[in-house]
């Protein structure tokens, strides 16, 4: 083996350690980046579900006066759909919350 070959095999050897070293964090910000687009897709998937039952809930409260004005019927009735005590969140079996998912388990 030459020497200009002995010579150039530890540079490679660091080179590539250091570029792994310093790529983790770059990968680990793209991880983030991309679970949180991928849990924003599932959020506006479910408020796009959600949103038509709230509105009919709280037309139903507004014509049946179950609350003093629309104001407090909008209030009330906001939060419809996301876990409250043991009621489970609606909507979490779309795809793109499903997707989401998979990606959260597979890192």
């Amino acid at each position: 083996m030459s020497t200009k070959m002995r010579m150039t095999k530890p540079a490679v050897v660091a080179a590539m350690l250091l570029l792994s070293v310093v790529s983790q964090p770059a990968v680990a910000k793209w991880s983030e980046k991309k679970q949180a687009s991928l849990d924003a897709a599932c959020e506006a998937a479910r408020q796009e579900k959600l949103a038509p039952m709230r509105a009919e809930f709280v037309e139903e409260c507004v014509a049946k006066k179950q609350k003093p004005d629309r104001a407090a019927c909008e209030r009330f009735y906001a939060d419809f759909g996301n876990q409250s005590g043991n009621r489970a969140p609606l909507f979490y079996d779309l795809p793109a919350c499903e997707e989401a998912f998979q990606y959260r388990k597979s890192r």
